[in-house]
């Protein structure tokens, strides 16, 4: 079968970001579709379509500049610039299916193009609950705006051939009479073999992570965009209750950066208990894992984030990391269930703080939850088991 693979944000593991497409588009193809993913080069500024292989693939690049600084307007630019350009591509290509993934939720229109135009069937995926999430954090508050993505939504579920949910929780979110015996959960997945790996002797990077390492018994680390939506001020809220004892490490980027800082400083805790560093790749990813203590997914206090399918999450459970969290949801049912890591509230007090030093602290409990860890990654979310979930999805006859 040939696959177009639609994913505006599509990253590589020298890329920083999640690498899901990638990890799935190789596995569609070694099990032997022709697989084309369209995507977008935020970075680099040429002309017309740049075409890629990679490991029996094909990646066709558009030139289309984002970061996550750009404020409403300069996304939805980029976010229909791609829209038009991927939609007029993908409809020269010769295919038999499309398989689109979110985000940005516009990326049901080149799908809904697609199958008008080509008579050919498109899966959806769905990474965020839309509108729901954008309208909670006040991103989009014009009513007729608010309506649009409601119809759009709706289009690109009663449309898709089959659709693809990152959560328990999401599943419930889009479920309704109409889409019923179409959706299938198969959330993001772990890689297992990117972890765990030997530690480069002369590696400026490596020696940084260990000098923070030296200065602390315990270190808790944070990577992944610094935006408004990842709630980073509970994170160093919770740093500023540490005595020393233990580090938090915030690595990233993204809009909220430079106000974090401000708010470490004006606590007085910056690079004595919290220290930032940049973005990383899965490469330097095995090694923070492998150095530091806790990884930690944050959130607003908004209940439509508790859906999410965070890449951090299950790159945990693929180093054998315990997961420390502030949120409800699918997350905080999978840690109470496997004692994984730990669950703290959105807004921590030195009690938290306390029960997160305890649980560091605690050779037998750390022990248990690194194990559980590494057993989710190696099992219920490991790459393969999903991926034979996901390529059922592109046999004959399924609907």
């Amino acid at each position: 079968m040939r696959i177009i693979y639609l994913h505006q944000y599509y990253c590589t593991p020298s890329m920083n970001g999640g690498i899901r497409s990638y990890e799935f588009a190789k596995r569609l193809a070694k099990a032997g579709h022709d697989v084309i993913v369209v995507t977008s080069d935020t970075e680099n500024k040429f002309k017309g379509w740049k075409v890629e292989k990679q490991e029996g693939f094909e990646v066709h690049w558009i030139s289309v500049s984002y970061n996550n600084n750009y404020g409403f307007c300069m996304r939805l630019y980029a976010f229909f610039k791609f829209l038009i350009l991927s939609s007029v591509h993908i409809c020269r290509i010769k295919s038999d299916k499309l398989y689109a993934t979110s985000t940005p939720l516009t990326i049901a229109i080149p799908a809904l193009i697609y199958k008008l135009f080509k008579k050919k069937p498109f899966i959806f995926e769905v990474r965020d609950v839309w509108p729901e999430v954008p309208v909670a954090l006040g991103v989009i508050k014009n009513r007729a705006l608010i309506k649009l993505s409601s119809i759009l939504e709706r289009q690109a579920y009663s449309n898709a051939e089959h659709i693809v949910a990152l959560s328990p929780d999401m599943e419930k979110s889009i479920s309704n009479e109409k889409i019923k015996g179409k959706i299938s959960v198969i959330p993001n997945a772990s890689d297992c073999h990117l972890f765990n790996l030997p530690l480069s002797e002369n590696d400026s990077f490596i020696s940084k992570l260990k000098v923070i390492r030296r200065r602390h018994k315990k270190v808790v680390f944070y990577t992944g965009a610094l935006g408004v939506v990842n709630n980073l001020e509970s994170f160093i809220k919770l740093a500023s209750f540490s005595n020393g004892e233990v580090a938090f490490v915030v690595i990233g980027k993204g809009r909220q950066e430079s106000d974090l800082r401000k708010f470490a400083g004006k606590l007085g805790i910056t690079d004595k208990v919290v220290y930032f560093m940049p973005n990383v790749n899965k490469k330097q990813l095995s090694a923070v894992h492998s150095i530091f203590d806790m990884a930690a997914s944050t959130v607003l206090p908004i209940k439509a984030l508790y859906a999410n399918s965070a890449n951090k999450v299950f790159d945990a459970f693929a180093a054998g990391t315990p997961l420390l969290i502030n949120h409800g949801g699918w997350i905080k049912d999978l840690i109470e269930k496997t004692y994984c890591g730990l669950v703290i509230n959105n807004d921590p007090t030195e009690s938290d703080y306390i029960a997160l030093k305890e649980f560091l602290f605690n050779d037998g409990k750390y022990k248990n939850a690194c194990k559980a860890s590494l057993n989710l990654g190696l099992n219920e979310f490991n790459r393969d088991n999903l991926f034979k979930k996901l390529n059922s999805l592109f046999k004959v006859g399924v609907s």
